[in-house]
């Protein structure tokens, strides 16, 4: 089954409905080093990591220099950094390196211009870009769109038969983001069969500020669930009858 991974949050009570909803993962965005709305400080990012139970990884969301990176992942000690700038290889092979001995796995985010079709940062090629930089120590690689407007979160979709070729060359885990909404993560999901989805805008009401209804919604869908509340009404039909 697909791992969920729901991203953005920014206070306790979204990280509780997350985790009411079953979500397998969720993100903090911390200094990151462009303004964007879901912009955590560490300090800020210190306690709500702590609301996250075992079984349920902390990602923290972040990018620039590699020194920064580091500096972050050792303050903070998460499950899990994902480095969604466009790093080169050699920076992101140092960030995997000196992440390895704190048992910190390093998501790399490759970023899909939406205008062109090609990847951002030192090699345009998508699959190329993908192959070079399952050599680099990564743990899993993150697909995402970018626009002008947006590092992230842009609510654009990454080509989906892009996002299946890149799934089919990777002999590592393949996340998919860009675009993904509880009406069209469902068949995201069943057409290219990635290890796990992540979503910011997508379970939002507005910019920034969560729904809990999208996110129950958004893991229903992505898992292949029943919806909870037609379970319960069939139930209690079925008792009356």
């Amino acid at each position: 089954m697909v791992r969920v991974k729901i991203c953005g949050n920014t206070d306790a009570q979204q990280v509780a409905w997350c985790l009411e909803a079953g979500a397998d993962s969720l993100g903090f965005v911390v200094e990151y080093p462009v303004a964007v709305p879901w912009g955590l400080t560490r300090a800020q990012a210190r306690p709500l990591l702590s609301l996250v139970p075992p079984l349920t990884t902390q990602v923290v969301v972040t990018g620039g220099e590699a020194d920064h990176v580091i500096a972050l992942a050792r303050e903070l000690m998460p499950d899990v950094i994902q480095l969604h700038t466009d790093n080169d290889l050699e920076d992101t092979a140092r960030i995997a390196r000196a992440l390895a001995p704190l048992g910190i796995a390093l998501i790399r985010a490759l970023r899909i211009d939406v205008a062109t079709g090609q990847a951002c940062g030192t090699i345009a090629d998508p699959l190329h870009a993908v192959l070079a930089l399952q050599e680099t120590g990564i743990a899993a690689l993150l697909v995402d769109a970018r626009t002008q407007q947006l590092p992230a979160g842009t609510g654009a979709r990454v080509d989906r038969e892009i996002a299946l070729r890149l799934r089919r060359a990777l002999t590592l885990p393949l996340i998919l983001a860009g675009g993904l909404t509880p009406e069209n993560v469902g068949e995201a999901v069943e057409h290219i069969g990635p290890y796990g989805v992540d979503v910011i805008s997508g379970v939002e009401a507005s910019r920034g500020v969560k729904s809990p209804e999208l996110i129950r919604r958004f893991v229903q869908q992505a898992k292949g669930l029943p919806d909870r509340g037609s379970v319960a009404s069939a139930h209690s039909h079925g008792e009356s009858s």
